[in-house]
Protein backbone atom coordinates (compact mmCIF):
# COMPACT_ATOMS: atom_id res chain seq x y z
CA UNK A 1 0.00 0.00 0.00
CA UNK A 2 0.88 3.44 -0.89
CA UNK A 3 2.27 6.03 2.01
CA UNK A 4 -0.04 8.46 2.85
CA UNK A 5 3.23 11.11 1.38
CA UNK A 6 2.32 9.07 -2.07
CA UNK A 7 -0.97 8.85 -2.55
CA UNK A 8 -2.97 9.43 -5.46
CA UNK A 9 -5.19 12.54 -5.87
CA UNK A 10 -8.29 10.19 -7.07
CA UNK A 11 -7.59 7.00 -4.69
CA UNK A 12 -10.76 6.68 -3.36
CA UNK A 13 -11.78 6.19 0.08
CA UNK A 14 -11.80 2.49 1.64
CA UNK A 15 -15.35 1.26 2.62
CA UNK A 16 -17.34 2.66 4.54
CA UNK A 17 -17.36 0.81 8.05
CA UNK A 18 -13.35 0.76 9.15
CA UNK A 19 -12.69 4.60 10.38
CA UNK A 20 -9.52 4.03 10.97
CA UNK A 21 -8.46 3.27 7.56
CA UNK A 22 -10.75 6.13 6.15
CA UNK A 23 -9.03 8.46 8.81
CA UNK A 24 -5.40 7.72 7.51
CA UNK A 25 -6.96 7.78 3.95
CA UNK A 26 -8.29 11.33 4.62
CA UNK A 27 -5.19 12.61 6.28
CA UNK A 28 -3.49 11.64 3.66
CA UNK A 29 -5.55 13.42 0.61
CA UNK A 30 -3.17 16.11 -1.22
CA UNK A 31 -5.37 19.10 -1.41
CA UNK A 32 -5.92 21.25 1.86
CA UNK A 33 -9.06 22.06 0.43
CA UNK A 34 -10.27 18.54 -0.38
CA UNK A 35 -9.13 17.31 2.57
CA UNK A 36 -11.19 20.11 4.24
CA UNK A 37 -14.44 19.49 2.51
CA UNK A 38 -14.67 15.63 3.00
CA UNK A 39 -13.65 16.23 7.05
CA UNK A 40 -16.48 18.67 7.22
CA UNK A 41 -19.06 15.94 5.01
CA UNK A 42 -18.23 13.17 7.61
CA UNK A 43 -18.32 15.15 10.57
CA UNK A 44 -22.11 16.63 9.35
CA UNK A 45 -22.87 12.52 9.00
CA UNK A 46 -21.45 12.00 12.14
CA UNK A 47 -22.76 14.90 14.44
CA UNK A 48 -26.11 13.81 13.09
CA UNK A 49 -25.67 10.23 14.78
CA UNK A 50 -24.80 11.66 17.66
CA UNK A 51 -27.88 13.52 17.63
CA UNK A 52 -30.21 10.64 16.85
CA UNK A 53 -28.25 8.34 19.48
CA UNK A 54 -29.06 11.01 22.46
CA UNK A 55 -32.43 10.91 21.63
CA UNK A 56 -32.40 7.42 21.49
CA UNK A 57 -31.16 7.25 25.05
CA UNK A 58 -32.77 10.21 26.50
CA UNK A 59 -36.13 8.30 25.51
CA UNK A 60 -35.07 5.05 26.60
CA UNK A 61 -34.68 6.31 30.34
CA UNK A 62 -37.69 8.75 30.09
CA UNK A 63 -39.67 5.24 29.45
CA UNK A 64 -37.79 3.58 31.83
CA UNK A 65 -38.97 5.92 34.64
CA UNK A 66 -42.77 5.86 32.97
CA UNK A 67 -42.85 2.20 33.81
CA UNK A 68 -42.42 3.16 37.07
CA UNK A 69 -38.77 3.02 38.45
CA UNK A 70 -37.43 5.30 40.43
CA UNK A 71 -34.99 8.24 39.60
CA UNK A 72 -32.63 6.62 42.06
CA UNK A 73 -33.31 3.01 40.90
CA UNK A 74 -32.94 3.82 37.12
CA UNK A 75 -29.58 5.93 38.29
CA UNK A 76 -28.38 3.71 39.70
CA UNK A 77 -29.27 0.69 36.91
CA UNK A 78 -27.77 3.30 34.22
CA UNK A 79 -24.38 4.04 36.08
CA UNK A 80 -25.04 8.18 36.07
CA UNK A 81 -26.15 10.32 38.77
CA UNK A 82 -30.19 11.05 39.66
CA UNK A 83 -29.56 14.70 38.07
CA UNK A 84 -28.77 13.17 34.83
CA UNK A 85 -31.75 10.81 34.39
CA UNK A 86 -33.70 14.00 35.30
CA UNK A 87 -31.82 16.19 32.44
CA UNK A 88 -32.76 12.77 30.19
CA UNK A 89 -36.53 12.62 30.59
CA UNK A 90 -36.13 16.43 30.64
CA UNK A 91 -34.61 16.31 27.09
CA UNK A 92 -37.39 13.36 26.03
CA UNK A 93 -39.91 15.14 26.90
CA UNK A 94 -39.12 18.74 25.15
CA UNK A 95 -38.28 16.33 21.95
CA UNK A 96 -41.79 14.74 22.38
CA UNK A 97 -43.01 18.23 22.60
CA UNK A 98 -41.07 19.21 19.82
CA UNK A 99 -42.13 16.23 17.73
CA UNK A 100 -46.10 17.37 18.40
CA UNK A 101 -45.82 20.63 17.62
CA UNK A 102 -44.15 20.05 14.34
CA UNK A 103 -46.96 17.45 13.25
CA UNK A 104 -49.37 19.94 14.59
CA UNK A 105 -47.87 22.60 12.63
CA UNK A 106 -48.01 20.39 9.33
CA UNK A 107 -51.33 19.39 9.78
CA UNK A 108 -52.82 22.72 10.17
CA UNK A 109 -51.38 23.88 7.72
CA UNK A 110 -52.19 20.91 5.26
CA UNK A 111 -56.25 21.80 6.47
CA UNK A 112 -55.41 25.66 5.71
CA UNK A 113 -54.23 24.97 2.24
CA UNK A 114 -56.89 23.61 1.89
CA UNK A 115 -59.37 25.50 2.11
Amino acid sequence: MADRNERVEGDPPPAKGDTEKFLAWLEGVPDPQERYRRATEELEKHQQVVERLSSVRATAAAAAYESGETVRALAERLGVSPSRVHQLIKDAKSRSISKTSIKKRRTSRKKGGAS
